[in-house]
């Protein structure tokens, strides 16, 4: 055998090895960047740049997803991936839909205020340009640093082995699990109450995936609402106490939830054909 032609052999092997295990390299690296990044972040403290540690850690699943992509297909794999980015031709319903985890909060937070609540109030310090930085910091810091992950690699061959439901929770363990090594840096909401949340979130960010042909924007919206409610409603906004928060935005979730797998199913969450859901087939 000639040596162009072993080499290429060698490359075709890689290339299959990579791509029948591809969703274990994904979760297995994306979880090795991100502790890599804590614990760099917990031995070596001011000395460890903030921006290399929230690039490691924030947007490891993207990175992983990336360089899996392309150990699999090269660049015409990676460009499959990134194109959810470029889905934006959708219904208006499903924008709505993937606001409404940021509007029912908020609207129950005014319900409150407007009941004679007692609120917490603004935090003294936000200012306009720093709300508009901590906006922009939340869209950038899980939004659109993870979403390429989750929903455009993983989500699409999870579907391809199992129904949307189970997919989405298997998703949403990992999901969840994958913030863990950041509890040793990071001052954050109780592990037994984010966990539900996120299980929750990850099935309602199906249902919109699948129904908008894999639109990353709309994950990456959906993803952004669920974040700016942790964050601002009972944090820099102070509009309501955290544990009323949680209560009433578990309610409204909870609902949103049960509604959506009742009248779109749990083997697609959509109503369209089947050949329509976003799946991915390894050979």
């Amino acid at each position: 055998m000639k040596s162009h032609e072993k080499a290429l052999l060698e490359h075709s092997k890689s290339n299959n090895f990579f791509q029948k295990y591809s969703l274990i390299w994904f979760f297995l690296m994306s979880y090795a960047l991100i502790t890599i990044a804590v614990l760099l972040k917990s031995w070596l403290g001011q000395i460890f740049p903030e921006f290399l540690y929230w690039i490691i850690s924030a947007w490891s699943p993207t990175i992983s997803a990336i360089i899996i992509s392309g150990l699999i297909g090269g660049k015409e794999e990676v460009k499959l991936l990134l194109r959810g980015l470029t889905r934006w031709r959708v219904h208006w319903k499903w924008y709505f839909a993937a606001f409404l985890i940021l509007l029912a909060p908020l609207g129950f937070a005014l319900i409150y205020i407007i009941a004679g609540g007692v609120s917490p109030g603004i935090d003294p310090s936000l200012t306009v340009p720093l709300f508009l930085y901590y906006l922009l910091f939340t869209l950038f810091s899980g939004p659109l640093s993870e979403e390429t992950g989750w929903r455009g690699f993983a989500l699409p061959r999870l579907q391809s082995k199992y129904n949307a439901l189970l997919s989405s929770i298997i998703l949403g363990f990992i999901w969840a699990f994958w913030h863990l090594p950041l509890y040793l840096v990071e001052e954050r909401i109780a592990i037994y109450i984010f966990i539900p949340l996120v299980l929750v979130i990850s099935i309602l960010m199906t249902w919109v995936y699948n129904n908008s042909n894999g639109s990353l924007i709309l994950t990456i919206i959906m993803h952004f609402s669920f974040n700016f409610d942790m964050i601002f409603i009972v944090g820099y906004l102070g509009l309501m106490p955290t544990m009323i928060f949680y209560i009433s935005a578990s309610i409204a979730i909870g609902i949103y939830l049960i509604g959506v797998i009742i009248y779109f199913g749990p083997e697609h969450l959509s109503k369209k054909a089947e050949a329509q859901i976003p799946r991915k087939y390894e050979k």
